[in-house]
């Protein structure tokens, strides 16, 4: 895996997709996914303690043989030099860091998803109701 730097993360800028969005073909990691404004979500996250966990499963991550990921999360990665990472992770599946695609990794999967409240819990949960 390829960084731009080794300090710590200091924040990290999610732009992400509504669950479910559908797009005409696979779609592989760039910003210029995120132009529908309409169906696009925003957060900054510097909780230290996310922040943590999330680099500690990122840096063990490894490169894989996969071709491309339908990527519905892209994320600047940003670092106390300035420099920057990208990510970019598909609705279910698919990481790509730096434009290198790894392995998937369900833990570091749900720990974005359930940090950006993907899929509104709340929303399921009402829905689901007994």
């Amino acid at each position: 895996m390829t960084s731009c730097n080794s300090n710590k993360i200091t924040s990290i800028d999610f732009h992400y997709t509504k669950p479910g969005i559908s797009s005409p073909s696979q779609t592989f990691c760039s910003s210029n996914l995120f132009v529908d404004l309409e169906n696009i979500r925003f957060k900054k996250i510097t909780n230290k303690t996310f922040l943590d966990k999330f680099e500690q499963r990122l840096i063990k991550l490894k490169e894989s043989d996969e071709f491309s990921i339908n990527s519905r999360i892209f994320a600047l990665i940003n670092y106390e030099d300035g420099n920057m990472d990208t990510l970019c992770i598909g609705e279910y599946r698919g990481i790509c860091f730096n434009g290198n695609i790894l392995s998937d990794n369900e833990d570091f999967h749900n720990l974005i998803m359930d940090e950006l409240d993907f899929y509104d819990k709340k929303l399921y949960d009402e829905l689901h109701q007994d």
